[in-house]
């Protein structure tokens, strides 16, 4: 009997409320671990970040020059995270494609090792300019700290994988103060199944991790943005033809994840470290002349949403990031790739908008908000990759605060979620768990 038929067994009252009871102690802890892990890992980056700029002032007066230092301190980064993953196989990359293989009996919860190994790998590749989210680990580590808490308080085996899979939902809401997002998500794309004890769960969790981390980290919104043009008729049409452009862009993008795989793989001869290191020196070097092309994606997104772009850097950045991304996902060390692909989504749409404005212009047909495409761009890139389109919709209105986008972002994600099937394009997640077969 798999984990989804097991939950659906009748529980007493009192079994119902003991496991909501460790959800909600469960998803304090996630409040707590997974702010730590934001806040660091913001501190590391920011760092990193200066370093490089502190190394350009002074790299004329080294003998070895600054790329080289920079290029081996990511590569030495993420050889150790490679190597803690072997530690834990189940580590290995986002992780949220391991909470699903366990929502569906495939594969047992994570050792409690790997929390350590989640978070410190996690650190160690992203802040050193790895172009990877901090959504993956911290789910990952919210979904061992559920498991945990149900073996603490002797819960059954059925009811630490609920914990396991259910509280994940809190740890994407802790990864971006988006808390119905987290909940969305855990039904959407984990379990992939509604029932009424898995929803009260998942709530009580992502409640009170949410709480935790707000009282402890701050309510700030992830991306601040100014005030939107109003939608048009037309308007609406646009964004219909851009989420059939996107959707393609998108779907291209996913098999370039499992291709950059794939490739890595081809090289058996190499070690898993050693591609690690190869790949984290290159990803280094590129750190060192271009910084703000690296990185998870979330400063380069903030200045998108701000404005502070121009046409032929933000191409420049697109098609960095198209390969980046994969590339960097391909050493199978801690990192999501919800980020990069947020970042990806809120480029296209600029570009779109750049590229159409001129002719509206000149056909007299009024003019279209980058920043409303990048928003919703967001989203439908993200709807195209995960297959998680009310996820996606949730994450674009709460990370941005933009409510009046809802019928634009309906809009594309229908359209991004019917292409992708059309082109027979598996969800990412899916896809992953079909290499580990």
């Amino acid at each position: 009997m798999n984990s989804i038929q097991s939950e659906d067994l009748p529980d007493s009252p009192f079994d119902t409320l003991k496991v909501l009871l460790v959800a909600n102690f469960a998803g304090a802890l996630v409040g707590i671990v997974g702010g730590i892990f934001r806040a660091a890992l913001n501190f590391i980056t920011i760092h990193f970040l200066s370093f490089i700029a502190y190394l350009h002032t002074i790299d004329t007066g080294w003998f070895i020059s600054g790329f080289i230092v920079v290029g081996l301190i990511t590569s030495s980064c993420v050889g150790i995270a490679r190597m803690l993953v072997q530690l834990e196989p189940s580590t290995i990359g986002s992780g949220i494609q391991h909470v699903e293989a366990v929502m569906h009996g495939a594969a047992k919860p994570s050792r409690f090792r790997a929390l350590p190994i989640k978070f410190f790998g996690g650190l160690l590749s992203i802040g050193s300019g790895m172009a990877l989210g901090r959504e993956g680990p911290t789910v990952q580590m919210a979904a061992i700290i559920g498991s945990e808490c149900g073996k603490l308080f002797r819960h059954k085996v059925v009811e630490q994988s609920l914990l396991y899979t259910a509280v994940a939902g809190a740890g994407l809401s802790v990864a971006f103060n988006a808390p119905l997002s987290g909940i969305a998500f855990s039904f959407e794309e984990i379990s992939k199944k509604i029932s009424i004890k898995r929803l009260m769960v998942s709530i009580a969790a992502v409640a009170s991790g949410v709480i935790v981390f707000r009282a402890y980290f701050g309510n700030s919104i992830e991306f601040v943005v100014g005030d939107l043009l109003p939608d048009s008729g037309f308007s609406l049409y646009c964004y219909g033809v851009f989420a059939v452009l996107l959707s393609f862009i998108a779907t291209l993008y996913s098999r370039t994840i499992i291709g950059a795989l794939n490739i890595a793989d081809s090289f058996s001869g190499i070690s898993p470290v050693n591609k690690a290191l190869i790949i984290g020196f290159g990803v280094g070097s590129l750190a060192y002349f271009y910084p703000n092309l690296v990185g998870g994606g979330d400063l380069q997104v903030q200045s998108i949403l701000s404005k502070d772009y121009f046409l032929l850097p933000l191409m420049l950045l697109m098609l960095s990031r198209f390969f980046l991304g994969p590339i960097s996902y391909s050493t199978g060390v801690p990192g999501g790739i919800f980020s990069p692909i947020l970042l990806m989504g809120s480029g296209i749409g600029v570009l779109f908008v750049l590229a159409m404005n001129p002719i509206l212009s000149h056909l007299a047909l009024g003019q279209l908000d980058p920043i409303a495409f990048a928003l919703v761009g967001m989203a439908a890139f993200f709807t195209v990759v995960v297959r998680a389109p009310l996820t996606g919709i949730l994450l674009a209105i709460e990370m941005s605060g933009k409510v009046s986008l809802i019928i634009p972002l309906l809009i594309t994600s229908v359209i991004c979620s019917i292409i992708p099937v059309l082109l027979k394009q598996e969800p990412i997640y899916d896809a992953l768990m079909d290499r580990t077969k």
